[in-house]
C-alpha cells in the first residue's frame, strides 16, 4: 500500500482505505476502552441510567459484530468465491446465530447463577460467584454456538 500526505498532516490515508476505516482500524481498541469505562462511571453516577445505558451497550456491541459479519464475508464476495445469495445467507445466519446465543447465555447464565447462590448468605460472594458462573454459562454457549455456526457455514 502506498502512503500519500498532503500538506495538512491530519490528511493522512492509506491508498485504497478510507480515513474512516484507518481511524476505526487503529483506535478501536482504544475507543472501546473508553466507551466501557464511561459506561462504568454512568451507571454509578447516573443509576436510574442504568438499563438505558447497558441497552445502548448491547446495541453498540451488536452492531460492532455485525460489521465485523460483513467485513468478513465481504471480501470473499467480492473476489467472486460468493455468489450474492450465499453472501446473504451467510450473513443473516450469523447474525442470528449471534442474537441467538447472546439470549442463550443471559437466560441460561441468570438461571444457573440463581440456583447455584441460592444457599449463598454473603452479598459480595453471592455476586462474585454469581458472575463466574454467569460467566462461564455464556462461554459455554458460545463455543456450542460457534461449532454449530461452522458446521452450518462451512466457510
Amino acid at each position: 500500500m502506498k502512503l500519500m500526505r498532503s500538506k495538512n498532516i491530519s490528511n493522512i490515508c492509506i491508498q485504497g482505505k478510507s480515513n474512516m476505516e484507518l481511524i476505526a482500524k487503529n483506535y478501536l481498541q482504544f475507543i472501546s476502552c473508553s466507551f466501557l469505562m464511561l459506561i462504568v462511571i454512568a451507571f454509578w453516577k447516573f443509576p436510574l441510567s442504568a438499563p438505558v445505558l447497558a441497552i445502548a451497550f448491547l446495541l453498540v456491541s451488536l452492531m460492532t459484530a455485525v460489521w465485523l459479519i460483513i467485513k468478513k464475508y465481504r471480501k470473499s464476495y467480492l473476489e467472486g468465491k460468493l455468489t450474492r445469495g450465499i453472501f446473504v445467507r451467510n450473513v443473516v445466519i450469523e447474525i442470528f446465530g449471534i442474537l441467538l446465543a447472546m439470549t442463550l447465555a443471559g437466560l441460561l447464565g441468570r438461571t444457573i447463577a440463581q440456583i447455584a447462590t441460592a444457599q449463598i448468605v454473603n452479598e459480595l460472594t453471592k455476586l462474585i460467584a454469581g458472575i463466574l458462573i454467569g460467566l462461564l454459562a455464556g462461554v459455554g454457549i458460545g463455543i456450542l454456538m460457534t461449532r454449530t455456526l461452522g458446521r452450518i457455514l462451512k466457510t
